[in-house]
């Protein structure tokens, strides 16, 4: 499987690239009222007002820093953006490396972390970019673009 691999904070997390529209530079993030903590606010990203997740935040290692790049994936067939200290580039991973995540772990984990596995001696977490944001944040933003 390829997968875009980005870092937030301590995190190095794998992206499936068939769910990987692009990534760029950090924009303009307007905050939005009764957001879930993780969720950065909206940007405008190619004409539409596009949820922004703070991937750090997401893991519960928020500092206050802004990450330094978005990346634009499908979650499902909306479009959503994460913010992140750094993208590393694309890596062919092994499913089978990957390990299902145990049960003790998950509950401490968000609901959108398929699988662990690990990336140059570093813990990584393959993502599942469908559910990346729940279904109740997804009404709630609706009405406030």
């Amino acid at each position: 499987m390829r997968a875009l691999i980005v870092r937030a904070r301590s995190w190095a997390c794998a992206l499936p690239l068939t769910a990987v529209v692009e990534t760029m530079r950090a924009l303009d993030v307007r905050s939005v009222p009764g957001a879930p903590r993780f969720v950065r606010g909206l940007a405008v990203i190619r004409g539409a007002h596009v949820p922004v997740i703070d991937l750090a935040a997401l893991f519960g290692v928020a500092d206050g820093r802004r990450g330094a790049r978005l990346v634009s994936v499908r979650a499902g067939a909306r479009p959503l953006s994460l913010e992140v200290d750094e993208v590393l580039g694309i890596k062919e991973l092994d499913p089978a490396a990957l390990e299902g995540t145990p049960p003790l772990v998950a509950q401490a984990l968000p609901e959108c972390v398929d699988s662990l596995g690990t990336l140059d001696g570093q813990a990584m977490a393959l993502l599942e970019t469908a559910r990346l944001l729940p279904e109740a944040a997804w009404s709630a933003l609706r009405g406030t673009a």
